[in-house]
Formats: structure tokens, C-alpha cells, sequence
């Protein structure tokens, strides 16, 4: 096997093995693959650096290189590419089910560090919360908050019940929850205003990672092309 993983494989500088998907019908393109198991340690594997990140700096992600590599046929997994495809999906669904539950939490802390703060802060006498304008700003903050976990939890509950689940319902639940965690964490740093701006805040780390989040694991556009295809 020859060929680069992108530089956006999770934990790729510092893992000793990574599930791959290798080609195996050529002519098939992505509908032609299998899946296997490699050791990272196996002659001809090299990694490269850790992607210097704008937000969610803790997650490990860098590229993996394959120059000759043999993988003998015990690792693999899934030899069949017609088997393969629906575990994809599988993995596609449940990973998007668990992003969407990941980043209304995500929405949901940078509204309480947003209502704690305007609680905290006095501005004209008064705690900022008392302002009308924070008051509406709140009020649309938690809309979206809400919204987010109503479908990320309905979501999570009927993928659980109902295996492998729905791929449009998890990708629909991954857009909304990771833009109303961008959208929330930018009001919010509206709210703290100068200090938002500051590393002395955590709200400034939280909208880096929720704009990190609407391209992680596939852009909200792309995946919601991807999974129009099965509604």
C-alpha cells in the first residue's frame, strides 16, 4: 500500500495503530474499499507533524504516510467492499450522532458563561443582565441552545434504538448543534466584550473549538449533500 492520510487523522502523530480504508477495486473508487487494522510501527509508515490549530488544540491530528507498506490478510477486517460500505455508513451515522450531542453541550456552556458573566458584571449601576438588549441576546441564546439538544438527544435516542439508525437525522443534528455552538459562543463573547477577547476567559477557547466544529469530521455543506442521498 502506498499513499498519505490526510493531516486531519485524530490522534495520527501519536497512535500505534489506525483503522484504514484501503483500496481494493480501483475502478469502484470509494465504493471499492476495505478495512483493516494496521500497526503504525510496520516498515514504510512515517508520520508527520501535529497541525498547529486554531481551535481544539488538545485533539491531536497529523498526517499519516504509506510508502510500500504490506499488510499481511489477517489485518484485515472487511476484505468484501460490499460489506464494507454499509459499516461506512454505520460509522458515518454514529459519529455525527455523537458530534451533535458533543457540541449542544458545547452551545450549552458558552450560555451559561455567558449568563453567569452578564450576572456578574455591573455596567451603569446595574449587572449587565439587566440591560434589555443582554436580556434578548440571552433569550435568542437559549433558543438555539435548546433546539440543539431537543434534536441531539432525540436524535441519540432513536439512532440507539434503531441500529445502524439515520444518517440524515445525525448529520442534520451535527449542523444545527455545531452552528448554534459558533453562533451562541460569538454572542457570548459579545456579552463579555473586551474580556472576551482575553485567555483569562474560557469563552474564547469555546468559540475556537465550536468554529472548529463546523468543519470537523466534514463541512456542515458537505455532509448535508451526503446525507440527502439516503432521506
Amino acid at each position: 500500500m502506498t499513499g498519505q492520510k490526510s493531516a486531519w487523522v485524530s490522534d495520527g502523530t501519536i497512535a500505534t495503530h489506525a483503522t484504514v480504508h484501503v483500496n481494493l477495486e480501483p475502478s469502484k473508487g470509494m465504493h471499492g474499499t476495505g478495512i483493516c487494522v494496521v500497526p503504525l510501527d510496520l516498515p514504510g509508515i512515517s508520520k508527520g507533524k501535529p497541525l498547529n490549530k486554531m481551535g481544539q488544540r488538545p485533539l491531536n491530528q497529523g498526517e499519516i504516510f504509506f510508502e510500500e507498506v504490506k499488510i499481511p490478510k489477517k489485518f484485515m477486517v472487511f476484505s468484501d467492499y460490499s460489506i464494507s460500505q454499509p459499516l461506512i455508513k454505520g460509522i458515518f451515522t454514529g459519529a455525527n450522532t455523537g458530534m451533535s450531542v458533543l457540541f449542544a453541550g458545547l452551545a450549552k456552556a458558552a450560555f451559561d458563561e455567558a449568563l453567569k458573566y452578564s450576572r456578574d458584571r455591573v455596567q451603569g449601576g446595574v449587572p449587565i443582565f439587566e440591560h434589555q438588549n443582554i436580556k434578548l441576546k440571552l433569550m435568542n441564546m437559549f433558543t438555539l441552545v435548546e433546539s440543539a439538544r431537543s434534536l441531539a438527544r432525540r436524535t441519540s435516542a432513536f439512532n440507539a434504538a434503531n441500529p445502524p439508525g439515520s444518517l440524515p437525522h445525525a448529520v442534520i443534528a451535527k449542523g444545527l448543534s455545531t452552528e448554534a455552538a459558533f453562533k451562541v459562543a460569538s454572542e457570548a463573547m459579545q456579552i463579555f466584550g473586551g474580556n472576551g477577547l482575553s485567555k483569562e476567559y474560557c469563552i474564547e477557547k469555546i468559540f475556537r473549538d465550536a468554529r472548529a466544529s463546523m468543519i470537523e469530521d466534514g463541512t456542515n455543506e458537505a455532509l448535508a449533500l451526503s446525507g440527502a442521498v439516503f432521506l
